[in-house]
């Protein structure tokens, strides 16, 4: 009985896309390798606002988790500013390098 009351319990925690990813690092030239402030980012699906790096460059975004099943949606995020050129990441995370337009 123990068995089937942790299966019933615990699978459908396995299989939900509920709950949230964070992406953190720092946004970089990608020619001079130093980081870049005041980038704009946000994710794409939800956020109504807009965020920007520090002087560091150091950005934190979040969006839902991808889930352990395929079928779950991963989020996505917009990294931009004026001189480089805007690109789009799925669960960013980690350092992110910017190219001079």
């Amino acid at each position: 009985m123990r068995k089937f009351v942790v299966f019933f319990v615990i699978l459908p925690l396995l299989i939900a896309c509920e709950g949230n990813r964070v992406g953190t690092g720092i946004i970089i030239d990608k020619t001079t390798n130093k980081p870049v402030d005041s980038v704009k980012y946000f994710h794409i699906e939800r956020d109504p606002y807009i965020l920007y790096t520090d002087s560091t460059g150091k950005y934190y975004v979040e969006g839902p988790f991808g889930g352990c099943m395929r079928d779950c949606l991963d989020f996505e995020a917009e990294f931009s500013k004026k001189g480089y050129k805007t690109i789009k990441l799925i669960n960013p995370d980690g350092d992110i390098y910017l190219e001079q337009e």
